[in-house]
C-alpha cells in the first residue's frame, strides 16, 4: 500500500536551527535536568517568529473571521492560530488602512510567546538537527583533512 506523502514545510530548517540553539541554552542553564525537562522549557520559551507559512496563516485566519476553527484542529495548532488571530485583529484595527493579509503576514513574522510544539515533536526535532550537524561537522572535517 502507497503511503500519503506529507507536506513540506518551507520554514523546517529555521525551526529546527532555532530548537537546537534554545536547547543548547537551555542546557546550559540547567543543573542534571532530565532531557524531558530542557525539551519542556524549550518549547514554552519565546520564539523568533510563528512556524507557519505566511499563505497558510492567512487562509486559515481569513476563514477565522467567518467560522471557528475545526474541532479536529490540535489543541497547540488551535492555540497559535488564536493567538496569530488576536493579534492580526489587533493590527488591523491600529492601522485600518492595513489589509488583513499585511496584517496577518506581520504577526506571523515577528516573534511568537512559544514554539507551539508538543514535547515529543521538538525532541525528535531536536535529534534530528544534533545528527545533521554532527555529519555535516564531520563531512567538514573530512575536507579539511584531506585538503
Amino acid at each position: 500500500m502507497k503511503r500519503a506523502s506529507r507536506a513540506t514545510f518551507e520554514y523546517h530548517a529555521d525551526r529546527s536551527r532555532e530548537l537546537l540553539k534554545v536547547f543548547n541554552e537551555e542546557l546550559g542553564f540547567s543543573d542534571n535536568d532530565r532531557v524531558e525537562d530542557v525539551v519542556q522549557r524549550v518549547v514554552n520559551h519565546p520564539s523568533s517568529r510563528f512556524w507557519v507559512s505566511e499563505e497558510r496563516a492567512w487562509r486559515i485566519i481569513s476563514s477565522m473571521s467567518r467560522r471557528p476553527l475545526s474541532s479536529k484542529c490540535h489543541p497547540l495548532r488551535r492555540e497559535m492560530f488564536e493567538e496569530i488571530f488576536r493579534r492580526s485583529m489587533h493590527l488591523c484595527a491600529m492601522r485600518p488602512n492595513w489589509s488583513l493579509k499585511r496584517c496577518v503576514y506581520h504577526v506571523v513574522n515577528h516573534e511568537a510567546p512559544k514554539f507551539y510544539l508538543a514535547v515529543a515533536t521538538a525532541h525528535a526535532l531536536i535529534c534530528q538537527e544534533r545528527n545533521r550537524c554532527r555529519v555535516e561537522n564531520m563531512l567538514k572535517l573530512r575536507r579539511w583533512l584531506s585538503a
